[in-house]
């Protein structure tokens, strides 16, 4: 008894500390004012095309507040309606308010594409692209080529492979118009083709005699776009990122090793193996699309994954989720676990606004995309149904974590593919956003993979509604009834106390 009287007496002391540190001189005048919290909630505001304008508005506003949020309009484009996530119109005026409520709310800004010229859309003959090449010497690779408006700014790279310098780009004439690897060129009416220039320089004459351990990754893409990222000579077991990007009039279709499909992702990260890499990125020109300036495909759809907490041993909640603003229909994504994390293929939770799909969850066998040894990858196949406009979780699903994963890290989960169809049938991209599983000791509300009093200290600063980002309110409920209550901080004490009693026994 006179132990827990001990640590009652130093848990009072600890929040009556923190208190008072985060009052300062805040002076009430009622004392009945800090019984009633002022509770906030978020207004989330999304766009239908990216291009067609900007909004404002968004944020944390106390509940049972006005919220005003306005959109505004570019040229080329009008404002149609504000939605919510289910398609219902709140109004057509492109600014109002309404009464803050407690529960987050995401409305959507509809635009319609309403060019200067209705008929320019219908005679592409009027409008002259122009044809930039690209060459190289040995020792570098080119990107940028493709079809442009006369006067517009393009972005040129040359990737320049290990042992080898830069020197310059040349015109057509021989002239020397740059002497960066990476410049922006304005592009001349009839066009042009530019060269780059490079010489052999190795970096240590010792480089030949270790070829067994390295190999070369090279990359090219079609016209139409660029990427950037490191080529060149690897050790094995190097990890590197590529990236492409479509230029305006092109889409992005895919990466492609060896000839086949690697991705449909713009950016990806791979690792050296035992042999030699050549990486293609492939555009299509499209520039007759109305639909061409907004960039539907790439601005309507984000998968984005959780950062979600636990202790060793535990099963955790982990959702996909989607932002779509047009309906979506078959979809399979590919996800990358670290080592020892257990899927459950069979209890899983879709979104109440995806119906009617069959949907598998199995382990795919693809050791190219594996990046760390022993790592798994999940596909999550939804066929046969359709999920229509929402930001929602589209799938949530169990995960354990091994008891003896080392505590106090997070571990990413990789997003590796995702393909998707609209209602239509025709295949769109989408924004993408990786996640992470936390794992980390009961009690440990800082991270430091550490019990101690400053543990104490984030748990009492969780009980006054902190909102510090480094403060784990999952681990920090050691009596798991999901509220950091005082009880909470007693449990960390006693954690200390434990340990304590544990090291004096090892010693």
């Amino acid at each position: 008894m006179e132990r827990i009287r001990f640590l009652f007496i130093a848990v009072a002391y600890l929040t009556g500390h923190v208190t008072a540190q985060a009052q300062g001189d805040f002076n009430p005048p009622s004392p009945d004012e800090p019984g009633a919290p002022t509770i906030y909630s978020r207004i989330v505001l999304l766009k239908n095309i990216s291009d067609a304008g900007s909004v404002s508005g968004e944020g944390r506003y106390v509940v049972g507040n006005t919220v005003k949020v306005y959109a505004y309009v570019n040229s080329n484009y009008s404002f149609r309606n504000w939605t919510d996530t289910k398609g219902n119109v709140l109004s057509s005026s492109s600014s109002f308010g309404f009464l803050n409520t407690e529960n987050t709310d995401t409305l959507i800004a509809n635009y319609t594409f309403t060019p200067g010229s209705p008929s320019e859309p219908s005679e592409p003959s009027t409008t002259l692209y122009y044809r930039l090449g690209l060459k190289s010497t040995q020792g570098c690779s080119v990107s940028g080529a493709g079809r442009y408006l006369a006067g517009k700014n393009i972005s040129v790279y040359a990737s320049v492979e290990s042992g080898y310098s830069f020197l310059c780009w040349t015109n057509l004439k021989g002239e020397t118009v740059s002497t960066s690897a990476s410049f922006s060129y304005t592009m001349p009416v009839d066009g042009d083709t530019l060269t780059a220039n490079c010489v052999f320089n190795p970096d240590s004459p010792a480089e030949p005699t270790d070829p067994v351990l390295k190999h070369n990754v090279t990359a090219t893409c079609s016209d139409g776009g660029y990427y950037s990222g490191n080529t060149g000579r690897y050790l094995e077991g190097t990890s590197n990122t590529l990236y492409a990007y479509a230029n305006d009039g092109y889409e992005f279709v895919g990466w492609y090793l060896n000839g086949e499909l690697y991705t449909n992702l713009s950016s990806f990260s791979y690792t050296i193996g035992k042999e030699n890499l050549n990486f293609y990125a492939k555009f299509v020109f499209n520039p007759s699309s109305p639909n061409e300036p907004a960039m539907p495909a790439l601005s309507q759809y984000s998968y984005y994954l959780m950062t979600v907490n636990g202790i060793p041993g535990d099963i955790v909640k982990y959702s996909i989720n989607l932002v779509n603003t047009e309906v979506v229909k078959d979809m399979n994504i590919r996800l990358t676990f670290p080592v020892g994390m257990e899927i459950d293929p069979t209890d899983y939770v879709l979104s109440t606004n995806a119906v009617g799909y069959n949907v598998t969850i199995s382990e795919a066998m693809d050791t190219i995309s594996v990046i760390e040894e022993g790592a798994r990858l999940w596909d999550f196949t939804l066929i046969g149904g359709e999920t229509t406009p929402a930001t929602q979780a589209l799938l949530t699903f169990n995960v354990k974590i091994p008891e003896d994963m080392p505590t106090g890290d997070k571990h990413q989960i990789k997003i590796n593919q995702i393909s998707m169809t609209m209602a239509d049938d025709t295949a769109v991209t989408a924004h993408t956003r990786n996640g992470r599983i936390g794992v980390y000791k009961l009690g440990d509300a800082n991270g430091d993979d550490k019990i101690n009093i400053m543990d104490v200290v984030g748990a009492v600063s969780l009980m006054n509604g902190s909102e510090d980002e480094d403060l784990i309110p999952e681990v920090t409920n050691t009596n798991g009834d999901e509220n950091i209550n005082i009880m909470d901080v007693v449990g960390i004490i006693e954690i200390m106390n434990n340990n304590d009693t544990k090291n004096e026994e090892n010693d």
